[in-house]
């Protein structure tokens, strides 16, 4: 289980410039970098559009995500999470987001309208501890 996200400042600055540019609706994209034990090390955040363009949900652009599966496949990378925004509500779950995690093993990164948190499912929700560097 992930019990840990790194990523670099000019990601999380990539991420925040979504929420703002997409109010009122979510922004999503994906995190490629590796595993390293129970850490996850973000080499980058990739946008991909919102097929949903909703202000309560998302959805990958299918194209668009296997665009991002085939870029860190070539660079022997993994998608080791997901990220998504909540612009005008807290970063923490939705019940949507819960019913879709307790279906996926990588980390979620939510940028809210409070900040940002990480989260992995493990029977049921857990808090991911999120380091900048």
């Amino acid at each position: 289980m992930i019990e840990e996200i790194k990523i670099f400042n000019k990601d999380l600055n990539k991420i925040r410039s979504e929420l703002e540019a997409n109010k009122p609706y979510e922004a999503c994209g994906v995190l490629i970098g590796t595993l390293d034990g129970s850490t996850a090390l973000v080499e980058k955040a990739l946008p991909i559009t919102n097929s949903k363009r909703t202000v309560r949900s998302f959805e990958l652009d299918p194209k668009e995500h296997y665009d991002a599966w085939n870029e860190a496949w070539k660079s022997s990378k993994d998608i080791v999470g997901v990220y998504h925004t909540h612009p005008v509500s807290s970063a923490n779950p939705s019940p949507w987001d819960v019913e879709t995690m307790s279906n996926d093993t990588s980390v979620w990164l939510i940028a809210g309208a409070d900040g940002m948190r990480a989260y992995v499912w493990d029977n049921g929700i857990k808090p991911v501890k999120l380091t900048e560097y």
